[in-house]
């Protein structure tokens, strides 16, 4: 049994990898030789100048088809790495309103975080859903503000008094926190993140994001949302129309 956020994203995810699964098939098409011919004056056969003015640039040889289709891998594996964290993050803003939801102790749920709300506000509001949302959303946005993402996981799991192993988090956070790096400096990596995630590989000083590493969070990932939503199910922390009700097999 899971919760209909998991699902969502799984299902996500799985979307994702459909992503790197079609870019992996143009990859091979453009460096066998599929999407090109000699005799063409542009790098690849489709390439329309009139439409293409950048591309049509190129030259039409193997080394501009393995320069082009490469850092178009870049793009897309750094790209998916920012999205399973956006999903992520998305993950765990629901459940905490989920939690709200079903009575889960107030106080722990807010804890340090103080969430201030005109009574105006709250009776616009009209529901208790309604305002369950609000709440902690601000309570959410309250960690975020934070700007740590070990914070946001391990603070989450105290306010949803949950005990699964905290290595889970650890597995995940070299991916996670690399995510911030290729944000905000290009993938560069110092000192203070070699020495707090000597497993993340580099290539001249900055994160190697291939394919390894978007499996890789990718299973991490997953791993640490699935002992979020076991625990959540077996704490009776589903609110009503929040499990995922399978579809029923065909009789």
């Amino acid at each position: 049994m899971i919760t209909k956020h998991f699902h969502a994203l799984q299902r996500r995810i799985d979307m994702f990898d459909d992503d790197l699964e079609l870019f992996d098939v143009l990859r091979r098409s453009v460096l066998g030789g599929d999407l090109s011919d000699e005799n063409d004056a542009c790098i690849l056969s489709r390439v329309d100048p009139a439409a293409h003015t950048h591309l049509s640039r190129r030259q039409n040889s193997d080394h501009n088809r393995l320069l082009t289709i490469n850092h178009l891998r870049k793009t897309v594996y750094t790209s998916y790495t920012k999205d399973i964290y956006e999903e992520l993050t998305e993950y765990l803003r629901r459940i905490l309103t989920m939690a709200a939801l079903v009575g889960f102790d107030g106080g722990r749920l807010v804890g340090e975080h103080s969430a201030k709300m005109d009574i105006r506000t709250v009776l616009q509001l009209g529901s208790w859903e309604k305002l369950c949302e609000e709440l902690s959303a601000n309570v959410f946005q309250s960690l975020e503000a934070e700007r740590s993402t070990p914070a946001l996981l391990r603070k989450m799991r105290t306010k949803l008094d949950l005990a699964f192993d905290e290595a889970l988090i650890d597995a995940a956070l070299p991916y996670l926190e690399a995510r911030h790096l290729l944000v905000h400096v290009d993938g560069a990596i110092n000192q203070d993140f070699r020495n707090k995630y000597p497993t993340v590989t580099e290539q001249n000083g900055k994160v190697l994001v291939n394919y390894q590493f978007v499996r890789s969070l990718r299973d991490a990932v997953l791993a640490l949302a699935d002992a979020f939503d076991r625990e959540l199910v077996a704490k009776g922390l589903v609110a009503d129309g929040h499990m995922h009700l399978a579809p029923q097999a065909a009789q």
